[in-house]
């Protein structure tokens, strides 16, 4: 595992599976091998249990009895839910991060997304997905609110596989550049009102290509 020497092995452990679960190497409701994974990951069963526990208390991986260890799957309706409360918590984050934001504020959004172009043009929606997710908590942290920044943090994940999964689509990653691009002259103009409106519609746009995909299954 090519992982940072300042983390345990549980952390390291944790960061890996993570990884796999994002990038839908394990997908949705897929069992774990714990047999195969901690001989791929070279550790031992209690390291590895360890951060599967942290995982699931997370809402990523379900502990069956007397089954095992499973990636969690999303129903329709648990997926909805997440992406309304999505909404009404990165707009208030939004209401509360216009007014902080400062010219270098502005320059450090426009390099996430010209970063973000980048990825995309070159077709590497993985590295995409990492900036998208680097635009929203960016916006987060700036709205200086610590609850709001804990409780996006604990959702992160859970929002991460719904990014994922909505940037499988080409069509939609593009239209969503030009959608951040919208929310970017917004904050130029320090304007929280239409900050926030683009950002409740660029949400709504991922939670229909992600609940577009339970229409096919």
């Amino acid at each position: 595992m090519n992982a940072p020497r300042h983390l345990t092995l549980r952390e390291r452990i944790y960061e890996e599976i993570v990884r796999m679960i994002v990038s839908g190497e394990l997908p949705s409701g897929a069992p774990l091998d714990e047999k195969a994974l901690t001989e791929r990951l070279q550790v031992s069963r209690t390291p590895f249990r360890e951060a599967l526990g942290t995982l699931a208390k997370e809402g990523l991986i379900e502990i069956r009895p007397y089954r095992g260890f499973y990636v969690r799957s999303f129903s329709r309706k648990e997926t909805e839910d997440l992406y309304e409360l999505r909404k009404t918590l990165e707009c208030f984050a939004v209401e509360l991060a216009v007014p902080h934001m400062s010219d270098r504020h502005i320059e450090q959004f426009e390099r996430i997304l010209d970063a973000a172009v980048g990825a995309l043009q070159a077709g590497d929606i993985q590295a995409y997905g990492l900036h998208d997710k680097e635009f929203h908590e960016t916006i987060s942290e700036l709205s200086g609110n610590a609850a709001l920044i804990e409780t996006l943090a604990r959702l992160a994940l859970q929002i991460q596989v719904g990014r994922t999964i909505a940037n499988e689509s080409k069509v939609f990653a593009e239209r969503a550049i030009r959608e951040r691009d919208d929310i970017l002259a917004a904050f130029r103009e320090r304007n929280i009102a239409r900050a926030r409106q683009l950002m409740h519609a660029h949400i709504s746009d991922v939670q229909r290509a992600v609940l577009e995909r339970f229409e096919g299954e």
